[in-house]
């Protein structure tokens, strides 16, 4: 401890700057009991969201053998979004973050319930697992607009930057190991096991808040008019360079880049013909090279400017997918699918870490939902697009055309955007 320390002239001069560096360093976030616990139950959480965007579309694919109806449950889920998220940021603006969170886990766990009962009792049709994923879809936007608005609030305001990258490693994290245990799940036990396990998942979160997180007072929000509180953070965005750029980047990523995801049981039956083990490790392959890049973006920490590793990331997302849409062989594709992972983090966490740093504290909540409602309708759109004109002509070529889109939105972004350098 430095105030224990002898007196000398050099611990005198070191105390100040190691003390600042232990608070403001890449890890210092994981020093805060609240973070740290939301973090890890938040970890298993959203792991189950992605095993449930898994199963789902599994189980579609074996009642109807339909790409298009792939894409159309993308849409079933997604959309939702349209309406929760921004309805999800004004009351995170608005209450209590931790609260708004709580009801909309609780809707989640109620809903991935019925889902478990439905599939258990054999009552699954198309029909009540499209209506079933538009309602899970709804809580779930709710549920990432408080949580990400949240993350800001049970960290200092100088942390705010590592705790948003440490925060890409849990979402990335639950992304290389949801997609794992579904793929396992599915093939041993099937759709029904996965269901309840995704209804069991949310527990730990709920738990965490109830017990533990106690966020930093905010000044009180009046209450007004939604529609207005909404139309009042879409004009901050679009007022901000940065802001409007950067909601641009993430909706093109996920229209051409994520959406192949919600078509990977496609390119499993159709193209690498594996099981649903081997679906899991598609998706996983993701996740585990987006934690590793994650990890590694927090040791670099500021050397690169965003406006760089955006572009850099965005070449390497569309070079990934050209690599899974030109080959049949099962490990060339989980190797296109990795270099998609490590290109996600390289586009994303530096878009979001901009985002937060440039949002006002009063607009958070909205303009994460803004973020947030961009990737997943932007993903829905891509879905649906995709599995239309793979039904017209190959997935494959649909996974191409999504790569080079990305490869020349990074080649616009450079020539016609000034270089993206409003992130900087």
């Amino acid at each position: 401890m430095a105030d224990l320390a002898p007196p000398s002239s050099a611990s005198a001069s070191a105390s100040p700057s190691a003390s600042a560096s232990a608070a403001t360093g890449p890890l210092a976030p994981l020093r805060e009991r609240q973070f740290v616990a939301c973090w890890s139950a938040g970890a298993i959480s959203a792991s189950a969201n992605w095993m449930l965007s898994l199963s789902v579309p599994v189980v579609v694919y074996q009642i109807t053998g339909s790409m298009t109806l792939l894409g159309t449950v993308a849409i079933a889920a997604n959309l939702p979004s349209l309406l929760g998220s921004p309805l999800g940021g004004v009351w995170a603006d608005r209450h209590s973050k931790r609260v708004v969170l709580l009801l909309a886990l609780g809707a989640q766990t109620l809903l991935t319930a019925l889902l478990y009962w439905t599939s258990r009792n054999g009552a699954v049709t198309v029909a009540n697992l499209l209506g079933l994923s538009a309602a899970i879809g709804f809580a779930s936007s709710v549920n990432l607009s408080a949580y990400q608005a949240l993350i800001a609030d049970i960290v200092p305001k100088r942390q705010i930057r590592p705790a948003y990258r440490l925060n890409a490693i849990q979402f990335n994290l639950s992304r290389a190991i949801g997609p794992a245990i579904a793929g396992v799940v599915l093939s041993q036990w099937g759709p029904t096991t996965a269901f309840l396990i995704n209804t069991l998942a949310h527990i730990p979160l709920v738990s965490v808040l109830l017990l533990f997180v106690r966020p930093r007072a905010r000044k009180p929000h009046p209450a007004t008019n939604v529609l207005k509180e909404i139309a009042a953070g879409a004009h901050v965005a679009r007022e901000s360079p940065a802001l409007r750029m950067a909601l641009l980047i993430v909706s093109m990523s996920a229209a051409f880049g994520m959406s192949i995801q919600q078509l990977a049981t496609g390119l499993q039956k159709e193209v690498f013909r594996v099981d649903e083990a081997g679906l899991g490790m598609l998706v996983s392959s993701i996740g585990l090279a987006a934690v590793v890049t994650a990890i590694l973006s927090i040791w670099l920490g500021d050397r690169f400017r965003a406006s760089v590793t955006i572009r850099v990331g965005l070449v390497f997302y569309g070079l990934g997918l050209c690599i899974v849409a030109a080959t049949d062989i099962f490990a060339v594709g989980l190797a296109g699918f990795a270099v998609t992972g490590f290109a996600h983090v390289l586009v994303n966490v530096s878009v979001t870490t901009a985002l937060q740093i440039h949002v006002p504290d009063e607009f958070r909540g909205r303009v994460t939902s803004l973020q947030l409602m961009g990737i997943i309708l932007s993903m829905a759109f891509g879905a649906q697009l995709g599995g239309a004109l793979a039904e017209i002509s190959s997935l494959p070529t649909v996974v191409a055309l999504y790569g080079g889109v990305l490869v020349g939105f990074a080649a616009w972004g450079h020539w016609r955007m000034g270089g993206l350098r409003d992130l900087d």
